[in-house]
Formats: C-alpha cells, structure tokens, sequence
C-alpha cells in the first residue's frame, strides 16, 4: 500500500473541496474488506489548492474521471484537466437542468434513470476504472452524490458489500455536504422549484434504496448489470481484483 494512505481515513481533509472520500475500508459478506487507496470519490475539484492537489497525486491518483456536463465542466474547470501525470477524462452521466422537463419524481428515478438511460457512459467510466492498472482512480461530479454515488454504489455492490453498508456510504455525504448547500442552492436550474429542489439536493437513503432494488429485481445484482452494458468477464474480474484482494 501507498505509506501515504491511512487505513481508516474515510474522509480527506482538503482544500477546496468536502466530499473527497476513500472506498476502502467496508467489510464485505464474505468478511474481507475492500481495498483503501484505490478508487476514491469526490464533489467538484474546480477549487482545489494546489497544495491539495499534489496531496491527491502523491496517494497515488493516476486517473480523474469528471461526471459533469459539458456547461459544468466550462464554468468550473477541473483542476487536474492539464495537470501532469494524471489522465483527465470527461464522461457526463446526466445534465441536470433535464430534471426541469423530464418525469423524475425523485433521486429514486433519478438514479434508476442513469442505470438504464446512461448505460453507454457507465460502460465507458467502468472500463476505464478496470483498467486503471495498479493506480488509483478518483471519480466525482458536482456535490459527489448523486452520479458519483450511482457509481459508488456499483463499485461496493460488486465488490459484494451489504446494501445497509452501501446506503451508509451514500448518506455519509449529507455530513460531508453541509459547507457547500448554500453554493447548491444557488446552482438551481431554471424550471425546478425551490421546495422540489430541496429534495434534490438531500441525501435521502431511501432513493438508494430504490437504486438498489431495481439493480437486483432487473439484473440480479451489480455483476449481471455491466455484463448487460458490455463490460467483459475480464474486465469485472480486473474491478473485483482492484476492490478486494
């Protein structure tokens, strides 16, 4: 392992950002543990110092894949995106100003709406995230909830975590957010009211709930729906080898 990754440092302490977080860690059904210092996730990067920044690449951050759209991504620049030596790549899962005219309800459809709607996208973060060799891979969007939580979520399913440990992983964020709702409040797209916002911008465990039960009644759990998006066999037993081992 990095000497420069703490076993037990869930949450990094940065600067310019709130929600830079370590997959490791979480016990698995079969009692091993997922792997520290190897997949990290993360709200938006735009304002990280550089101090912050070297911190990152120095616990062996290779790869940053940003999950935001393209208006996001102009207005805040990612500030690993011509950093050298770390691999920049822009994969957008959702725009969320859609939310304004489309059917979803909740964070609930929200989320089961990128498993089936954005299944080309995910393919491509997953296959990058397998082939990331021996060094670690940071992923985010904005607030590090919603698409990074989708993603989150797979990656812990796969690894074969509980779903209650997996929802907990997902909830942390609402700690983790406290300093930046207020900038969130802010950003809300044109069309959505603020009361419906709110929502939004929540982390209610009861839409990953909801996630989690689509992925198990539609693909049986999280292996069976990359197999479906066109992930190989060799690759998923690259993402087990990365999460546990």
């Amino acid at each position: 392992m990095n000497p420069l990754v703490k076993t037990g440092e869930r949450i990094l302490s940065v600067q310019g950002a709130y929600n830079v977080r370590d997959l490791g860690g979480y016990a698995t059904k079969e009692g091993d543990t997922t792997n520290w210092g190897t997949f990290y996730r993360a709200d938006g990067l735009h304002q990280l110092s550089d101090e912050s920044r070297a911190h990152l690449t120095e616990r062996g951050i290779a790869s940053v894949i940003d999950l935001r759209h393209a208006k996001e991504v102009e207005e805040k620049q990612n500030v690993f995106a011509d950093y050298a030596g770390v691999d920049y790549h822009n994969i957008s899962l959702i725009n969320p100003t859609s939310l304004a005219n489309s059917q979803v309800r909740s964070l609930g459809d929200l989320y089961i709406g990128m498993l089936e709607g954005s299944q080309t996208e995910l393919a491509q973060i997953f296959a990058l995230l397998a082939e990331s060799g021996d060094s670690a891979v940071l992923y985010h969007c904005t607030a590090g909830k919603d698409r990074t939580g989708v993603v989150s979520a797979l990656l812990l399913a796969l690894a074969d975590v509980p779903q209650e440990t997996i929802i907990e992983d997902y909830s942390l964020t609402a700690d983790c957010l406290t300093p930046l709702m207020d900038e969130l409040r802010r950003g809300r797209p044109d069309g959505i009211p603020a009361e419906m916002y709110e929502h939004f911008i929540g982390c209610d465990a009861g839409n990953m709930v909801m996630m989690l039960e689509h992925l198990t009644e539609k693909y049986a759990n999280a292996e069976g729906y990359l197999c479906a998006i066109g992930l190989s066999e060799a690759q998923i037993l690259a993402l087990k080898g990365r999460l546990v081992g």
